[in-house]
């Protein structure tokens, strides 16, 4: 993996992130090369730090996208509006729940990233699927993108992980989907984005039940062939999608972009490993705390262990394609084997775990995004027998 900073992965992964999904090198350069002297600094302090700049980044693009949209030049503006969106994103990422710049920056990244979706001309629209935990009431922030075509398609949801957003999954796998003939559902599920932020929505271990609020939504479309809806998720996402997939039987197919078989066996080399395991955000407490909704690290960590697809996975019978980097440095590579192997009852289930050779072996293929943007997206349409190819 491409590593900016000697010794800080967080923000290696952010790096690799940012680049996979439209960085520029040299705007990462600027605003990486003055952080370098406070990485190994007080995690808050040096969070603030990367936050800064790389809003002041995000405000840069966002001047120049309006000098271009000024000039009608619409395309131009929503690239820009579109990268700055993604440096906010990045700037936000990093912040401690209670920072109040976290929801002010997410806010200004959405209201970019959705003026770049609309000045570019993206087939996508915005739509809120309501959604009850309980008493709490609230909703799940999505993006839908149409596919080519001018029948109903197939359609992919895609959910997030522990600390992924929508727009990093439609940055990922829109265009892909749709010059294939599939539609895709960018979804901000419970624990994540929208969902979190702006409604309050924590985590939930029963999948299946924010799975089939989506499904319900997308089969009253009728651009969408509702017997032909699969899921896609990275990270705890490879717990999420096969645990949808294993109870909710409208689900065609599903991809776990990255396995994810037991929180506890994860839970447990964290704990083993202390500070030299690779921590996705600088602050993982405390995103385990908002992630889960819990007011206690005990009771964040007991919530955690109840992502398991032990006794769970035997349940999946659509097709599953399980993809894991071979070096990954978060998720152990042996919970893509067990996730398989767990699966017997699927009707047609394939693991690949990706080499050197291949490219993307670290966590979700962050380093080399192109395989498994290739993989996924190929497998889907020949596993929900999409005939339109682009």
């Amino acid at each position: 993996m491409f590593e900016y900073f000697e010794n800080n992965y967080p923000w290696n992964l952010a790096v690799v992130t940012a680049l996979g999904m439209g960085a520029v090198a040299s705007d990462v350069d600027t605003a990486c090369r003055p952080l370098r002297a406070v990485a190994d600094g007080d995690v808050g302090v040096s969070s603030a730090a990367w936050a800064d700049a790389w809003s002041a980044l995000a405000e840069r693009l966002r001047r120049q996208a309006r000098h271009d949209e000024a000039e009608h030049h619409r395309r131009s503006a929503g690239e820009k509006y579109l990268r700055g969106a993604l440096y906010f994103l990045m700037a936000e990422r990093a912040l401690r729940c209670a920072d109040p710049r976290k929801l002010e920056i997410y806010r200004e990244a959405t209201a970019m990233f959705a003026r770049g979706v609309a000045l570019r001309g993206d087939a996508a629209e915005r739509v809120e699927i309501p959604y009850a935990m309980g008493a709490r009431g609230g909703a799940m922030p999505a993006v839908f993108v149409k596919a080519a075509g001018d029948r109903p398609a197939p359609c992919i949801i895609h959910f997030n992980g522990f600390d992924w957003l929508k727009e990093f999954n439609y940055l990922s796998m829109a265009e892909e989907y749709a010059r294939r003939g599939i539609a895709g559902l960018f979804c901000d599920q419970p624990g994540s984005g929208g969902a979190l932020r702006l409604h309050g929505l924590p985590a939930e271990v029963e999948s299946e039940r924010s799975v089939g609020a989506c499904i319900d939504y997308l089969a009253r479309r009728p651009d969408v062939d509702a017997t032909r809806i699969g899921i896609m998720a990275p990270s705890l996402g490879g717990y999420y999608a096969p645990r949808a997939a294993a109870f909710e039987k409208r689900l065609a197919c599903c991809v776990a972009w990255g396995a994810f078989y037991d929180a506890g066996e994860v839970l447990q080399l964290r704990m083993a490993q202390g500070d030299r395991y690779a921590r996705s955000v600088p602050d993982v407490e405390d995103q385990m705390l908002w992630v889960t909704g819990t007011d206690s690290l005990e009771a964040a960590i007991a919530f955690m262990r109840r992502f398991t697809l032990k006794d769970v996975a035997q349940h999946i019978t659509c097709p599953l394609l399980v993809v894991h980097g071979g070096r990954d440095r978060q998720i152990p590579v042996d919970h893509g084997q067990k996730t398989y192997d767990a699966a017997r009852n699927s009707r047609a289930r394939k693991l690949v775990v990706l080499q050197p050779e291949d490219g993307g072996v670290e966590h979700c293929s962050v380093d080399n995004f192109p395989p498994v943007r290739d993989l996924a997206a190929d497998w889907i349409a020949d596993t929900l027998d999409v005939r339109a190819r682009v």
